[in-house]
C-alpha cells in the first residue's frame, strides 16, 4: 500500500462514522432541548395521576397510543398545552421518562430536606410496616397504591391507619417515594441502635 492511500476497511469505517455522526449530535442535541421547566411541569402531572405514571414506568411508547390517549384524556390535554414536552416524549420516550425520574428523585431528596415529618410519625409508621409484611412489599414495589382506593379496601388496616395518623397519609400522598425511602433510612438507624447496645 503506498503513502498518503487509505486501505478500504479504514475507508469504510470512516464512511460509516461520518453518516452516523449527525444522528450522534442530534442526540445530543436532543437531550438538551429538555428543560427544567418542562420537566418539573410533566412531574407536576404525573404526581397527580398516580396510574400514568406507573403505566409509563412500564411502557413510556404509551405516550404515542391514541388508544391509551384517547383513555386519558387528561394526559392529552396536558400533551396538548406543553408541545415542547408532547414532542420530547414523541421522540425519545424512554429517555424523557428517565430524566423525569430523576428530575423528581432530586425533587424527592430535596423535599426530605424541608419535609416536617417528624420521628414520631416515622416511627408509627415503621411500627404499622413491621405488623404488615405485605403492605411493606407492595408499597416498595408501587408507592402510589397509598392512595389507590382498590387497594386500601382490601387492606382496612392501612386505611385505619392513615385516617388515625392524617400528617402520615398528607406526607405519603404528596410524595409517597420520599416518604417510604425516610422511613427505610429510619429503620436502619434504628436496627444499627440495636446492634450497638
Amino acid at each position: 500500500m503506498g503513502r498518503g492511500r487509505l486501505s478500504l476497511p479504514i475507508c469504510f469505517v470512516l464512511a460509516g462514522f461520518l453518516i452516523a455522526m449527525p444522528r450522534i449530535s442530534g442526540a445530543q442535541t436532543d437531550k438538551n432541548d429538555t428543560t427544567t421547566t418542562e420537566l418539573r411541569n410533566f412531574d407536576a402531572y404525573l404526581d397527580k395521576h398516580h396510574g400514568v405514571r406507573a403505566d409509563l414506568v412500564k411502557n413510556p411508547n404509551l405516550v404515542k397510543n391514541p388508544n391509551y390517549l384517547k383513555r386519558h384524556p387528561h394526559l392529552k390535554s396536558f400533551l396538548d398545552h406543553h408541545p415542547n414536552t408532547r414532542e420530547e416524549l414523541k421522540e425519545n420516550p424512554a429517555a424523557f421518562t428517565r430524566r423525569e425520574n430523576a428530575f423528581e428523585t432530586h425533587e424527592g431528596e430535596s423535599a426530605r430536606r424541608r419535609s416536617d415529618i417528624t420521628e414520631s410519625e416515622l416511627r408509627n409508621w415503621d411500627n404499622y410496616l413491621d405488623k404488615h409484611r405485605d403492605v411493606e412489599r407492595d408499597l416498595s414495589h408501587n408507592p402510589n397504591l397509598i392512595d389507590d382506593p382498590a387497594y386500601l379496601s382490601k387492606h382496612p388496616h392501612l386505611k385505619a391507619f392513615l385516617e388515625h395518623h392524617p400528617n402520615t397519609r398528607e406526607e405519603l400522598q404528596e410524595n409517597p417515594k420520599a416518604f417510604l425511602r425516610r422511613e427505610r433510612g429510619y429503620e436502619r438507624k434504628e436496627d444499627h441502635k440495636r446492634k450497638h447496645r
